[in-house]
């Protein structure tokens, strides 16, 4: 998305003149249209950037490879990424969930905490979030893209990650089951 700049440029100022090539004998104004760059664009780039950065620098000893599923820019599809966790399983999860909520980053919206539990009989995650007390917005506030930026890609993560074995993914607000 760029941002529209008019240019408006007079041509054949005289008036009353009756020399100019148009045979208008006025003035004629050309109308220019340039397309800018976003500044915007580039703080998110640099954001994104800057994220993928951090996992980098902070790699656990006896680290792991996980594929985290983050939204796309248009809010439509996921695109996997590769991180650095723990190599045990059990704080490989852990800190996978950890990673993606730290980076949800919405106004108005703050974490307490979260809990992730695994059911191996019906292979389900459950991650029960933790609303701060004082935090003015709720998740069933959340926008659809937010919803889908924090949810969607615990969700997909998860799911995805073959040594874990989990197949659905169940949400729920401190042991209430969440329905958005």
């Amino acid at each position: 998305m760029g941002v529209l700049l008019l240019g408006v440029m007079l041509v054949g100022c005289g008036v009353g003149r009756g020399d100019e090539a148009d045979g208008s004998g006025g003035a004629a104004a050309a109308v220019m249209f340039l397309s800018l760059p976003n500044p915007a664009d580039d703080l998110q780039q640099a954001a994104q950037a800057t994220y993928s950065q951090e996992r980098q620098w902070t790699v656990p000893e006896n680290a792991t490879t996980v594929m985290v599923y983050r939204l796309m820019s248009d809010c439509e599809g996921y695109q996997p990424e590769p991180v650095q966790v723990a190599e045990a399983e059990a704080e490989a999860l852990d800190q996978t969930v950890a990673l993606i909520l730290a980076e949800q980053q919405f106004p108005e919206f703050t974490l307490s905490g979260y809990r992730v539990t695994v059911d191996p009989d019906t292979k389900t995650a459950t991650i029960d979030l933790r609303v701060a007390r004082t935090s003015r917005r709720v998740l069933n506030s959340l926008s659809l893209c937010e919803q889908k930026a924090m949810l969607g890609s615990l969700k997909e993560t998860l799911v995805n990650h073959p040594d874990w074995g989990i197949e659905a993914v169940d949400f729920t607000n401190r042991g209430n089951r969440l329905i958005l």
